[in-house]
């Protein structure tokens, strides 16, 4: 993969669990510029899906970077390519997805490319720091549940 200067490459990846009574879930980013990290980000909540907290990251990334970036997400999601395509009555997440097509409009670039999980270090790391920030969650939500 060729690295352009300009472009901010923000890694991003979530958990999940489905299956655990408390469910929860997250997501995390490396905002990387000019070959260097520059930030990460993490989000979280109970009841919610990973697809949620995916787009809840790249609204917050194009939010916060400058107006005018090259920005361009680096997943092995797939579903994070629709980030931008007009949603529909059976879309999910479309609040998400409107809010994702307006903070694109801010900017010069924004893509989304779908990379291999093991090629790149910083994908494991996304999810590993999206795991940690998931279980904490959803451990706090069920202390106080009980």
């Amino acid at each position: 993969m060729k690295i352009t200067p300009e472009t901010y490459y923000v890694w991003i990846g979530g958990s999940c669990d489905y299956a655990h009574k408390a469910r929860a879930s997250a997501g995390a980013c490396i905002v990387e510029h000019d070959g260097k990290a520059i930030d990460t980000w993490t989000c979280s909540a109970l009841g919610s899906t990973e697809f949620r907290m995916l787009l809840t990251l790249m609204i917050h990334t194009m939010e916060t970077l400058p107006e005018g970036s090259d920005i361009l997400f680096m997943t092995n999601v797939a579903y994070c390519q629709n980030f931008d395509k007009p949603p529909t009555e059976k879309s999910a997440n479309p609040d998400l997805i409107a809010e994702c097509i307006r903070q694109k409009a801010r900017h010069k670039s924004v893509g989304v490319k779908i990379v291999s999980y093991h090629k790149y270090p910083q994908l494991p790391q996304t999810h590993q720091m999206a795991r940690e920030v998931m279980v904490e969650v959803r451990d706090k939500g069920h202390e106080n549940r009980e």
